[in-house]
């Protein structure tokens, strides 16, 4: 039984041992949480700058050679290249990005290593080719679980684990480069639409341009580690634009629980749909809604008005959904989403020609 104790006392001992050094570093005048992010907010500039110029080798020099760095610094390559051929697709020319960081926890493990849980709020400029004169810019924010370290004095990143819809290998459009933008139609919005888009201006979250200082609503709750939150969102926006809840579409206040219809994108566009809240214009992939028709001449996609919802079905099930909140100067319609967070960005930036889009007229009460 002695030999027994000994052995649990050891044992103790080791791992106290081990939990002393992997566990966070207590923090010293040098190691404050401001520290922290003065070592992060430059390098995730130069990332942003290396990405959107696409300036590969640079890029890389900013990544440790380690495996989960690597992995890192690969992800990066291909949003790199991914903003190149977008911009090229749409003769667009990138002129910068800016960004700003939302720490939500700071761990110091050591003294040369930091962890972060953070919103990066991606602000892109550009104009397209023609338009030289015309600056246009749009936000994306998006929450990073990320660490750095210090390499022989300069920090670089270790890890890096996001979600990010703008990953795909190839994008939508690829195949028919010259489909994009129109005019754009001249709608008078009803009170309520109106209502609903001044609602997703409002509370569409961390990215650049968004109000109500970057929060969400805190009547809700926030879906994101949990599915995602863009569909509990878009409810939100449509309970703004005046429909009524049901026993079906509803959130509970005294559960901070929304109903599947509230809060999931396949089960909303059934329900919308079934009970006649919404009408789908047209459905398929990119070339199918932005070719003209008899019907719709310059495509499906340019009937859309603000207060107007696009669905994204990819491997055989609708993943997201995002409200139309207007156009570009080339009548490209631009969208508002939670998860990411994202305020005027064009609706097919980030996704592929694997992707089916649903196109959905809302009737917005009165």
């Amino acid at each position: 039984m002695i030999a027994g104790m000994d052995a649990l006392i050891r044992w103790v001992m080791l791992a106290m041992t081990w939990f002393h050094f992997l566990a966070p570093h207590p923090l010293s005048s040098d190691m404050t949480a401001q520290a922290a992010r003065a070592h992060l907010q430059p390098l995730v500039q130069e990332e942003l700058n290396d990405m959107v110029h696409h300036r590969l080798a640079a890029l890389k020099n900013l990544y440790v050679n380690t495996p989960d760095a690597q992995h890192a610094l690969q992800v990066a390559e291909v949003r790199s290249d991914y903003l190149t051929r977008w911009a090229k697709m749409r003769r667009i020319q990138w002129t910068g990005v800016t960004t700003g960081l939302h720490t939500d926890g700071v761990w110091w493990i050591s003294p040369t290593r930091i962890r972060f849980s953070v919103w990066e709020r991606e602000n892109y400029h550009y104009h397209y080719r023609s338009l030289a004169k015309k600056p246009l810019s749009f936000g994306i924010a998006s929450r990073h679980q990320l660490s750095i370290v210090d390499d022989n004095g300069t920090w670089r990143f270790a890890t890096d684990d996001f979600f990010n819809p703008v990953l795909p290998d190839d994008m939508a459009g690829q195949t028919v480069p010259q489909q994009f933008g129109g005019p754009t139609p001249h709608a008078q919005l009803s009170p309520n639409r109106q209502k609903a888009v001044a609602y997703a201006e409002e509370f569409c979250g961390n990215a650049p341009g968004c109000g109500n200082g970057g929060r969400y609503n805190a009547a809700y709750q926030d879906y994101n580690g949990n599915g995602g939150d863009c569909t509990n969102w878009i409810s939100q926006v449509l309970w703004a634009g005046g429909f009524r809840m049901t026993s079906e579409w509803s959130y509970d206040q005294d559960t901070d629980e929304g109903s599947p219809a509230w809060s999931n994108a396949r089960v909303l566009a059934d329900f919308m749909s079934r009970t006649g809240r919404a009408s789908l214009i047209a459905s398929g992939s990119y070339a199918s809604i932005t070719h003209g028709s008899p019907e719709w001449p310059h495509g499906p996609i340019q009937t859309l008005i603000p207060g107007d919802l696009i669905s994204y079905k990819e491997k055989g099930r609708i993943v997201h959904t995002a409200v139309v909140i207007g156009y570009d100067p080339k009548g490209v319609l631009l969208t508002d989403t939670h998860s990411n967070d994202r305020f005027h960005v064009p609706w097919d930036f980030g996704w592929s020609d694997k992707t089916v889009f649903f196109l959905w007229r809302v009737h917005y009460p009165g």
